[in-house]
């Protein structure tokens, strides 16, 4: 077993973590008075970060963990999105 994470996965891992700079983009597409979505969105950043170190420090002993990490990173960014481009009616 390697005792390191390849480059191959860093880059990898660090090419997903680069929608965290939209952070002020998704803010400023939040609709009004929405302080629920606004504090989700506000820890999805944090979310992106750990779950990024956490991959890359899972790698060279448990793969399936780190990918398992990785495809959750895709679909939470994936889902951030859908929730700020579509917001949900209230009720």
């Amino acid at each position: 077993m390697p005792d390191k994470t390849p480059l191959w996965m860093t880059l990898l891992i660090l090419l997903l973590t680069l929608p965290v700079f939209s952070l002020p983009i998704l803010l400023s597409n939040l609709p009004e008075g929405d302080t629920s979505l606004r504090a989700i969105v506000w820890c999805y950043p944090f979310y992106l970060l750990l779950s990024a170190y956490l991959a890359w420090q899972a790698y060279p002993r448990r793969q399936t963990v780190s990918w398992i990490l990785i495809v959750l990173m895709v679909l939470s960014t994936a889902a951030i999105w859908m929730l700020v481009v579509n917001p949900p009616v209230p009720v």
